[in-house]
């Protein structure tokens, strides 16, 4: 666990340069003009998190809930591209995961007991009827489990391939003489894997997580979207 949280250390310190270097440039941004450097870089990213939230929530709790789904798409982001810098991948970790899905259901129960309140909320195991209990009980845990899981096993899944992979190709570049010392096949070979496991594979996990956190969260609301 210490090798995950040496890395949780470093992507933190990475957002908050980010974060930092993101503000210092709008500062200079004046309104109108074209923006540059990691002022666009910024204004995209605020863009891209507000199509995923506000068309599920609405306009204004769409632009409130952006700031935690944009900072935790990035958290995991980075967390599924930290093994191609040698990195321990915290999100291969299921405590990890199960922390950030822990958060995303506690938001789904606090938004269902502010729409319907605590009596409503509490009511709604025993409908349509009192015998569903059950079901219910296990519907409402769902999503916790899912996400959580979901992240957890296709980023170790990934990461347990690539060992595999450097072990074969270390093996067979071996048996080889004179250049076995040195696992060329696995130069050749592994690139294109952590193109899609870690790259693609990374960015997918991220966005499907922040998408169902945010769908989650949304089918909660009654009041009309266009209003909320």
């Amino acid at each position: 666990m210490q090798a995950e949280v040496f890395s949780i250390l470093v992507i933190m310190c990475v957002m908050v340069v980010f974060i930092l270097l993101s503000k210092h440039s709008i500062d200079k941004y004046e309104e109108g003009s074209k923006p540059q450097g990691f002022a666009l870089y910024a204004i995209a990213y605020v863009q891209a998190i507000l199509s995923i939230t506000v068309p599920v929530m609405g306009k204004k709790r769409g632009r409130a809930m952006a700031a935690y789904i944009g900072a935790v798409f990035m958290f995991i982001l980075l967390s599924n591209w930290s093994g191609l810098v040698g990195l321990k991948n915290p999100t291969a970790n299921f405590s990890v995961t199960l922390t950030l899905a822990f958060v995303t259901w506690i938001s789904i129960q606090i938004t269902k007991i502010k729409e319907n309140g605590l009596k409503g909320y509490i009511s709604d195991f025993f409908k349509p009827f009192f015998f569903f209990v059950i079901p219910n009980i296990f519907s409402t845990i769902a999503p916790l489990i899912s996400l959580s899981l979901r992240m957890f096993g296709n980023v170790l899944s990934g990461t347990i391939i690539m060992t595999m992979l450097y072990s074969f190709t270390g093996w067979l570049s071996g048996s080889i003489p004179v250049i076995g010392g040195f696992d060329f096949i696995g130069v050749i070979v592994a690139p294109w894997l952590h193109l899609y496991f870690d790259i693609f594979s990374g960015f997918l996990q991220a966005f499907l997580f922040v998408s169902l956190t945010t769908i989650f969260i949304g089918i909660e609301y009654k009041e009309d979207l266009n209003n909320g």
